[in-house]
């Protein structure tokens, strides 16, 4: 598998984390799975290779993702009564160890960019008759 993102390319403080390996690992996956052109290294007539610019683009994005997996369980639960009446905060982050979609739409586009036409080809039907 070709990565994307590198332990070493986290903030210092989320290299140490125990399962920083597994969360690398699982962001490099999902990014060539739901934007298989970030990890083309053919040639650019039959797959077009993304430039360091989008490589960049897309490490950010998912630097971003392992950050908030990395995070996850932080903030705090509060709860307050006086009398009848109650409030409860919550700011505890809650996340699977998935992309968001605004994740996933922005890899997407850097495929789009790059020129990749072949999202969507498995559930194009062709209707007109064969000759």
């Amino acid at each position: 598998m070709t990565e994307i993102i590198t332990a070493a390319d986290l903030p210092t403080a989320i290299q140490s984390h125990e399962s920083v390996d597994l969360m690398v690992d699982g962001a490099n996956a999902k990014a060539s799975r739901v934007a298989p052109c970030l990890t083309w290294t053919g040639t650019p007539d039959t797959e077009p290779v993304p430039t360091a610019d989008q490589l960049a683009e897309a490490k950010l994005i998912l630097v971003g993702a392992v950050k908030r997996w990395a995070e996850t369980g932080a903030g705090a639960f509060q709860s307050q009564t006086a009398g009848p009446f109650g409030v409860t905060v919550d700011t505890r982050q809650r996340s699977g160890y998935n992309l968001w979609p605004s994740e996933i739409e922005g890899l997407q586009e850097i495929c789009r960019a790059i020129g990749f036409v072949g999202a969507g080809r498995a559930f194009e039907i062709d209707t007109m008759p064969a000759d």
